[in-house]
């Protein structure tokens, strides 16, 4: 007994032990790790880079210290990922995998899990036409999910979306047998020929919602309630055969049921990014695979029914059965859809299942707001940092003034505070030592610096910041922080920055280099002073301002040049001759004209025609292009130059006033020069577009602005949220903003 106790202890003993091994083994971590968190803002650089049509590249950039956060990135099981390559670049890593398939490729259904420890990721994605997708991810319970549609091309090819659209109207046609049954009480009503007439109208119908939906912008009704209406008149039919009762609305309530229905399947595609034109073809291809189906099915019914009314003549047992399971099928749909307010019925080929994943809990270190080392924590008395941005380089150097104090004047080296009434003379003698012993060269060529900006700043928990209001500096904590600016025209391809001042008992300096894409440390030397910066994304462009033209209307001229000559037909025989001849013809051709209309088109601008009000779909495209230009018009430096490009989609009038309200929303962060870059401009919703009395347009929209500042090695995120009213309209064939009333604004991040 004794000896069985004696064991249980131990056990406890050592159950003990290891919990608080454990406990001792986590606070180590963090204690190691606590300059990394203090350092880091929780948001990783990532480059997702295609090589061939199957195999793949991705970079991430993590410090040293911080590699135990990021656990090898979960792809769709088709995909092979390779173990990891480190390349290390003074206490920064990039680590690279190679991921390859031997079967389809990355497409917009995809996604991919990244496991980490990390609170988003800044991913940048490069495909191998050339095209380049950037985005800010952030962290969810279960690790970061990046869906490949957001980072890829999306556009799908008319083939493709006839395709998909043709299998689901298949596929639909079973959908509860609700189609099905439908044609079995028709037929079992009317056992003739004369059922076509019904099927035809449900069909013309399902044909109308096309110019419905184009023309008059009806997309209010979700599938799942029109295929309720469907049930409705399943019962009428089966009630009217029951009681002999004559449908005589038959014919209409069909056409009715299938415009509503077609209406229905534009409104459940929305999700789906297609254009306009290929909504309206993915809606013929629909109605094209459902009815393939039910002719079929109905010549089938057909045969079937009229051999069974051969033996049996009492037809009121079906239609009470018809009946009965119509009200079932409502009670279904009610239980299984509508109480649990499952609408979506279409199967819209959403993303990929992958892996599933339990990401640890958030470690309590880390933070979304960036911070910045303190004075104490300065690895190196001078610390270099090059920031790469579109249409700017900026070379940003911390330095301890005690570093420096043997290269100003002999009266000036024992001093033991800086004067206020001297510090512009020392700032002055100090930027020109700086300013002579580096140079930068661009592109193979030497540039000089078009504006140089230096000031004595602190370093705290909230970054750098600038000393605004004067004080007497003590030597051994004065810090000066020195800004070059250098003017490019595009996007660099590679950067050599040379630095030549080492102070006594200064033998190494950190330096670093921030892109949008990417960073690196380095560690500099008398004997190797060069940082050298390359582009990590081969033939990267930056993306053009261009003014947002009038699209030319693709207008189905055929289809209306046909359905004018039946109706002015039509009228004709019923005025002349008070009865309609040729109704084949005619039903011929009416049916010719809805076939061609989705795709037999003539892009034109009628002079005489005004352009009309966009809907809403065509509406945020136009704003949410007219506002990304507006936001990356200020990418540029020079005054001039962002008037220019704000020209291009600003009314002149209305220049001055859209300017400075930019100039002050885009104020994510501005310290030392460093400018807010946007990354994206994202339109989450437009209430409504409405007609203006000058010939424009107002809109209530709501957009969200992300965008980043590389300062002082570091990457700054800020996400902003608007709400405003947008005026907009017409000029010089153009669209253009006239006016932006903020609503209400935010930062969600």
């Amino acid at each position: 007994m004794h000896e069985i106790e004696n064991r249980m202890m131990t056990r406890c003993n050592r159950g003990v032990t290891l919990t608080y091994m454990r406990w001792i083994f986590f606070l180590l971590v963090i204690i190691i790790n606590n300059k990394a968190f203090a350092d880091d803002p929780g948001i990783t650089k990532v480059r997702l880079i295609q090589e061939t049509d199957t195999s793949y590249i991705l970079e991430i950039d993590v410090s040293q210290s911080l590699l135990w956060t990021i656990k090898a990135p979960i792809f769709p099981e088709r995909f092979h990922v390779s173990k990891p390559d480190y390349e290390n670049q003074s206490g920064w890593v990039t680590i690279k995998v190679r991921i390859t398939t031997n079967e389809e490729p990355l497409s917009s259904r995809d996604e991919i899990l990244l496991p980490w420890i990390r609170n988003g990721v800044d991913i940048t994605a490069q495909w191998k036409d050339g095209k380049t997708y950037k985005g800010l991810f952030n962290r969810t319970l279960n690790g970061i999910h990046i869906p490949m549609k957001e980072i890829m091309p999306v556009q799908k090819t008319t083939g493709e979306v006839l395709q998909e659209s043709f299998l689901m109207g298949a596929h639909h046609l079973l959908f509860m047998f609700i189609h099905l049954l439908l044609i079995i009480v028709l037929v079992w009503a009317y056992p003739s020929y004369r059922v076509f007439r019904y099927i035809v109208a449900l069909t013309f119908g399902q044909l109308a919602a096309m110019v419905l939906v184009e023309i008059v912008g009806v997309q209010n009704f979700d599938l799942l309630l029109s295929d309720l209406l469907i049930i409705l008149i399943i019962f009428l039919i089966s009630y009217s055969v029951i009681y002999k009762i004559k449908f005589r609305y038959l014919g209409w309530l069909l056409f009715i049921a299938g415009a509503i229905h077609g209406v229905s399947f534009i409104h459940d595609i929305k999700v789906i990014d297609l254009q306009s034109i290929q909504r309206t073809q993915a809606l013929f291809a629909f109605n094209l695979g459902m009815d393939s189906g039910i002719y079929l099915f109905a010549l089938l019914m057909l045969y079937v029914v009229q051999t069974i009314q051969k033996y049996y003549k009492n037809h009121n047992w079906f239609s009470i059965g018809t009946a009965g399971v119509a009200i079932f099928l409502v009670l279904l749909v009610f239980n299984e859809h509508l109480i649990t307010a499952d609408t979506q019925i279409l199967d819209l080929q959403t993303p990929k299942t992958i892996s599933s994943y339990k990401s640890p809990s958030q470690s309590p270190g880390i933070s979304a707001r960036p911070v910045q080392r303190g004075v104490g924590m300065m690895t190196t008395p001078i610390m270099l940092y090059l920031s790469v941005e579109p249409f700017e380089v900026r070379q940003e150097i911390l330095l301890k003034v005690s570093s420096v104090m043997d290269l100003l004047e002999k009266n000036k080296r024992n001093m033991s505070v800086i004067p206020v009434n001297m510090q512009d003379m020392i700032k002055q003698q100090i930027q020109d030592t700086v300013t002579s012993s580096t140079f930068c060269k661009v592109n193979n060529e030497y540039l000089l610096p078009a504006d140089i900006i230096t000031n004595f700043v602190t370093l705290s928990r909230g970054g750098v910041a600038i000393r605004e209001t004067p004080i007497d500096e003590p030597i051994e904590d004065a810090i000066l922080g020195i800004t070059l600016i250098y003017d490019i025209e595009s996007y660099p391809d590679s950067i050599s920055n040379s630095w030549h001042l080492f102070p006594n008992k200064v033998d190494v300096i950190e330096a670093s280099a921030v892109d949008p894409h990417g960073a690196f440390t380095i560690n500099l030397s008398q004997d190797d002073y060069v940082v050298r910066w390359k582009s990590r994304l081969a033939g990267y462009k930056v993306p053009a301002i261009e003014a947002i033209e009038i699209e030319k209307r693709p207008i189905p001229v055929y289809s209306y040049i046909i359905w004018s000559v039946i109706l002015l037909m039509v009228i004709l025989q019923l005025v002349i001759k008070q009865q309609l001849y040729y109704r084949r013809w005619i039903t011929i051709g009416i049916l010719l004209a809805f076939i061609l209309y989705p795709f037999i088109r003539v892009q034109i601008i009628l002079p005489f025609v005004p352009q009309g009000k966009p809907s809403e779909e065509r509406g945020s495209v136009i704003i949410n292009d007219l506002l990304t230009n507006v936001y990356r018009a200020f990418d540029r430096r020079n005054e001039d130059d962002v008037y220019d490009r704000l020209a291009l989609s600003v009314y002149d009038e209305q220049l001055t006033e859209i300017y400075l309200q930019n100039r002050q929303s885009m104020a994510l962060e501005n310290r030392g020069g460093a400018r807010a870059i946007v990354d994206d401009v994202s339109i989450e919703k437009i209430h409504h577009i409405k007609n203006k009395g000058d010939g424009g347009y107002v809109t209530d929209v709501e957009w969200t602005v992300s965008g980043s500042v590389n300062h002082f090695g570091h990457t700054h995120y800020r996400q902003n949220e608007y709400r405003a009213l947008i005026s907009f309209g017409i000029d010089d064939d153009c669209w253009k903003i006239n006016k932006i009333e903020i609503l209400d604004a935010y930062r969600s991040f």
